[in-house]
């Protein structure tokens, strides 16, 4: 078990003191008189971003634990004997999720590596760094030949790689960054467009024509289509793809609130409004809506994480968006971001600080009931397999797919307002613990069914979830090799199904 679910009473007390000033410092949003120049310098905004690089890794990386050299890695550990060989698998970078609970060298649940990128080669375009890391990931279908491109955010610009072929993928090149190099970039996708937008200072949000991927051939540097320069930074950005609005959040406008942009011509884009009266939003959903509430049928309604609450918000009036309703829950470290549930009667969300505090012994995935949207109300947590901290989820069916940073990919199936989790596919094998390495974010809605992830040092994930259930081995020892240095593991059952357990660790901190 990880040292880091060990909670003394010293962590709890001083969890509840900086719990109590957090709630003191942002409590209220400051009074603007001019929204849309609005200054954000007031103690709001991310507070993940300090312990981000707080426990950034120094380089090298974490090698590949999949492909040719793990496998010669293996061999050399194992006398030449092992379970993973390349020739076995559908592609030079694949790996099954065996009955052990591996693929290659990944832990794993019900779900399948088909390949994988790491950050240089995402980087390639731009040249040598050591700077490098990933951030956000979206992702693109050409609506006429269906061809598949995942998008990543990177430190030093945005990388194109088509994924047609998930066991082949073919890396395009990348977009530089409009101004410096930042470790946030937020990427979301209108019509053939993608939108792009950064901490970096005066970086606005930069569109590029994603109809250029489909003649494109080897590592081009890519120039950007178009500019919108109504704001600087940008913490976030959500498009609704069928008002034609997007909605930049955390900028340095709009007192860190809703800029609200009209994208319907993406290549001229227009500032359409702003929401300032609750403040700093770090992230949002806005939709079109058609729940239970047939109040706001038909109406855009934005359901914003604005850092220690859920908040529901009018925007069909782009110039007089209105609140519907705020709620705050107990025990909140910083209220991250979220997704509703395909019948819209729930909000799913994330905290991303309530792991970090001590507040959480493990990851928790908080529900909010939506089904009154005037009196929405907190329904309560699930508790997770690992101590990870979650930083962004998304909802596709039945299942939310979550990316919990050191303890990677997991997939939970909801059941009403429960949840179990259903899979897992762990790209930082030597820790669960609550730091912010490894999984930054999630895409699952390709059709072709394919999961991308993107991990901040590891590179570009491309999976596969198998809903049904496979078996863990029980009472299996098994060895993962890190940085030519050995991690030994052992398997047991919880409950009716396998997990894999973290201990007995030769020679590697897990902390």
């Amino acid at each position: 078990m990880l040292l880091h679910t060990i909670i003394s009473p010293l962590v709890v007390i001083l969890s509840i003191i900086t719990r109590s000033l957090a709630e003191d410092i942002f409590a209220t949003a400051p009074v603007v008189s001019d929204p849309v120049n609005a200054p954000t310098d007031d103690p709001r905004g991310c507070r993940g971003m300090k312990f981000r690089l707080r426990d950034r890794l120094e380089r090298p990386f974490p090698d590949k634990l999949v492909g040719e050299d793990y496998e010669a890695v293996l061999a050399d550990q194992r006398n030449g004997s092992g379970s993973y060989h390349v020739k076995n698998e559908a592609g030079p970078r694949a790996a099954t999720c065996n009955s052990q609970g591996l693929a290659a060298g990944y832990p794993c649940q019900n779900v399948d590596l088909l390949s994988m990128l790491d950050v240089d080669e995402l980087a390639a375009a731009l040249g040598e760094s050591s700077e490098d890391e990933l951030n956000d990931i979206w992702g693109w279908t050409d609506p006429s030949s269906k061809r598949e491109f995942s998008i990543v955010g990177m430190y030093r610009g945005t990388a194109f790689v088509e994924i047609t072929d998930a066991y082949n993928p073919i890396y395009l090149g990348a977009l530089p960054t409009k101004t410096e190099s930042s470790g946030w970039r937020d990427i979301k996708v209108m019509a053939n467009y993608a939108l792009i937008v950064s901490e970096a200072s005066n970086h606005g949000m930069q569109i590029f024509d994603l109809d250029r991927l489909l003649t494109a051939s080897g590592s081009t540097v890519w120039s950007e289509d178009a500019h919108y320069d109504e704001f600087g930074n940008a913490h976030n950005i959500f498009v609704n793809e069928d008002s034609g609005f997007a909605y930049a959040v955390g900028s340095n406008t709009c007192a860190g609130g809703l800029h609200i942009i009209d994208v319907n011509d993406p290549m001229n884009p227009t500032f359409a409004g702003c929401f300032a009266e609750d403040g700093y939003v770090h992230d949002a959903q806005c939709v079109i809506y058609d729940g239970p509430d047939t109040t706001y049928t038909g109406r855009e309604i934005c359901f914003c994480a604005n850092e220690d609450s859920i908040a529901v918000v009018d925007v069909t009036d782009k110039s007089d968006p209105q609140i519907i309703s705020n709620v705050f829950y107990d025990q909140r470290g910083y209220t991250h971001q979220g997704w509703l549930t395909e019948d819209k009667q729930y909000f799913i969300f994330n905290d991303e600080l309530d792991e970090n505090y001590g507040i959480a012994p493990k990851t928790r995935t908080h529900l909010m009931d939506v089904k009154n949207l005037s009196n929405i109300s907190y329904v309560g947590y699930h508790s997770g397999r690992t101590a990870a901290i979650d930083h962004n989820l998304y909802v596709k069916g039945d299942f939310v797919y979550q990316a919990n940073y050191r303890a990677g990919l997991n997939v939970l199936k909801m059941n009403g307002d429960k949840f179990e989790e259903s899979g897992y596919f762990d790209i930082f094998p030597m820790s669960d613990s609550n730091s912010f390495n490894a999984a930054w974010s999630t895409y699952p809605y390709h059709e072709s069914g394919v999961v991308t992830v993107s991990g901040i040092e590891q590179g570009l994930f491309i999976l596969k979830f198998n809903s049904r259930k496979q078996c863990v081995d029980t009472s299996l020892r098994f060895k993962v090799f890190w940085n030519d240095r050995q991690i030994t593991r052992d398997c047991f059952w919880i409950g009716n199904r396998a997990t894999v357990q973290r201990c007995n660790l030769e020679g590697v901190s897990a902390a």
